[in-house]
């Protein structure tokens, strides 16, 4: 039987930003080389006014045969629940899941209403199983994918670390509803990944654990060409470090420039890889560098060093100092842990405000299953469910003060912060000053 396919991304809080759904576009795009119909459905931009009865209408009316969720942590309830209700209308579809919190945690999810555990390091097995429309025989032997044979659950474990997908992801759903995605205060980012896993270690971060905690990067020409490809001039580029290879960051720029290429790229990147490539900065800022989020995450040296950041207050305050010298947007990443004290609230905003950060993030800590955060806390937490680990709730008693002061202190900080990053947006700071339109900051 010749299978049809939907990917869903359930609804999440958009409120700092609306992104591409990219890893939905790169399997929908496998589903599309190997000769079979599909689509993408991404509740998050849809109205959420009868949801469900939505979801149902695009199954019946597109003949869908097989359902696939993308779950992230704080999204993995109400994935579970949604499919659960599916799965009770539409007995007949086969349940999917994949995505990050189920690559980590893969386990987990062989739950009745789930046919197929997707978790592989690449695609190659997806394909595999496209190709064969799920044939039992042949998903019973692919890499990374786990799936019930007369009743019975059966794991195959995941392929060797990969460096590159081998399918440029198809980016319909983007281009049609482009006005719907957009980042806080800066406008419609399109998004692209360019390298795997992370080389760092830090405690908290989930990141390392993907592609079997293996850093792999892909080759520059192929990002150059996929980036030639995408009809959009802003570009977030999603690797956790992207500053890390510094011969890797001058051939991007120097292959950038030489193409003509114009766009403006929205990057994350560690204090010290931006330190490290400071004597550069007006050739990452030429080839269209212009926004970087950093994960300052302390204003405390012996805090950066619990966390295994390999940092330093001096070296995160020089990296701010850089960015702003070559007229880059730095956006600070901060973490709130549960032993601040009102004094520790107090630090973080008076250094957000000596050292003129307008954009900033604050996250609580999240000891997200699979880290050693997690590992070491697993004791500690509080009503530690999938829906409140999205950065803003409190997972753990806080050590110095009553559990609400806790969160009215977190809250203020975006209550002083925000006003900023609003009036940012209204005032089109970012295309005004930040977005690459040829001029080099030496000029």
């Amino acid at each position: 039987m010749t299978q049809r396919y939907m990917f869903v991304r359930v609804h999440y809080d958009k409120r700092v930003a609306s992104l591409e759904p990219l890893g939905l576009e790169y399997l929908i795009a496998c589903v599309k080389a190997e000769g079979r119909e599909g689509l993408i459905y991404d509740e998050s931009i849809e109205s959420p006014v009868g949801r469900f009865q939505r979801l149902l209408r695009v199954v019946d009316e597109n003949k869908i045969t097989i359902a696939g969720f993308s779950i992230m942590s704080h999204t993995a309830g109400y994935a579970l629940k949604l499919l659960h209700k599916l799965k009770a209308a539409r007995p007949e579809i086969k349940i999917m899941v994949g995505g990050p919190e189920v690559t980590i945690n893969y386990t987990d999810f062989m739950l009745d209403d789930i046919d197929y555990i997707s978790y592989d390091n690449g695609l190659d097995s997806f394909r595999e199983a496209i190709r064969n429309d799920f044939d039992e025989n042949v998903v019973k032997n692919c890499s990374g994918f786990a799936g019930k044979s007369n009743g019975e659950w059966f794991t195959n474990p995941k392929c060797a670390p990969i460096s590159d997908y081998g399918i440029l992801p198809d980016r319909s759903i983007f281009y049609e509803n482009r006005s719907k995605y957009r980042v806080l205060a800066k406008g419609c980012f399109s998004m692209m990944k360019t390298a795997f896993s992370c080389p760092q270690n830090c405690k908290f971060c989930i990141s390392r654990q993907f592609n079997s905690c293996t850093y792999k990067e892909r080759a520059v020409d192929d990002v150059i060409a996929e980036i030639e490809s995408i009809d959009n001039d802003k570009i977030f580029i999603i690797d956790d470090d992207f500053l890390v290879n510094r011969k890797r960051v001058l051939e991007f720029c120097e292959k950038i420039l030489a193409k003509g290429i114009r766009k403006t790229f929205m990057i994350f990147a560690r204090a010290d890889s931006i330190c490290a490539c400071e004597d550069i900065m007006p050739l990452i800022y030429k080839a269209g560098f212009r926004d970087m989020l950093v994960g300052l995450e302390a204003v405390e040296d012996d805090r950066l060093e619990e966390y295994n950041k390999h940092s330093s207050v001096e070296l995160n305050k020089r990296a701010v100092r850089i960015l702003r010298d070559f007229n880059m947007v730095c956006v600070g990443l901060f973490v709130i842990n549960y032993d601040f004290t009102h004094k520790d609230f107090m630090n973080l905003n008076k250094f957000i405000k000596k050292e003129k950060l307008i954009w900033v993030l604050f996250s609580i800590l999240i000891p997200f299953k699979g880290t050693p955060v997690y590992e070491e806390n697993k004791d500690r937490l509080y009503r530690y469910e999938y829906k409140r680990t999205g950065g803003t709730s409190v997972l753990m008693k806080p050590a110095n003060m009553p559990m609400l002061l806790f969160k009215i202190e977190y809250d203020f900080l975006y209550y002083v912060n925000y006003p900023r990053i609003y009036w940012a947006g209204l005032t089109h700071m970012f295309n005004k000053r930040y977005r690459n339109t040829g001029v080099d900051v030496q000029e």
